[in-house]
């Protein structure tokens, strides 16, 4: 049901990140983890400077991340896409959000 919602935002403008990114997580509620991260890809894609798309994937991996802390490339590109993710929202002048994006890496780290 809110994939059909989500399809008709993002069949009006193909290009618009955002609403990949709340399909993404629409999906993510539903259960459907692979097109969960799939549409958040894309929103990121589509916009490489959407910083709240990448935090949201480093989230949406550490929700399917292996939490033994096993080293593995799912938890280092969840890290990665919140180190992207504190750097865009520094650069975008955004404190408030790049403490936050420093204190769940610290948590991962």
């Amino acid at each position: 049901m809110a994939d059909n919602s989500s399809k008709s935002a993002t069949g009006a403008n193909p290009n618009y990140a955002d609403a990949y990114n709340n399909r993404g997580f629409a999906r993510y509620q539903l259960g459907d983890n692979q097109g969960a991260i799939t549409d958040v890809t894309e929103g990121i894609r589509l916009d490489p400077n959407y910083a709240e798309a990448y935090y949201g994937r480093g989230f949406l991996r550490y929700k399917l991340g292996d939490y033994q802390g096993a080293i593995s490339k799912r938890s280092a590109e969840r890290c990665a896409d919140f180190r992207k993710a504190a750097n865009l929202y520094l650069e975008q002048g955004n404190t408030e959000m790049y403490q936050e994006v420093l204190d769940q890496l610290q948590k991962l780290e």
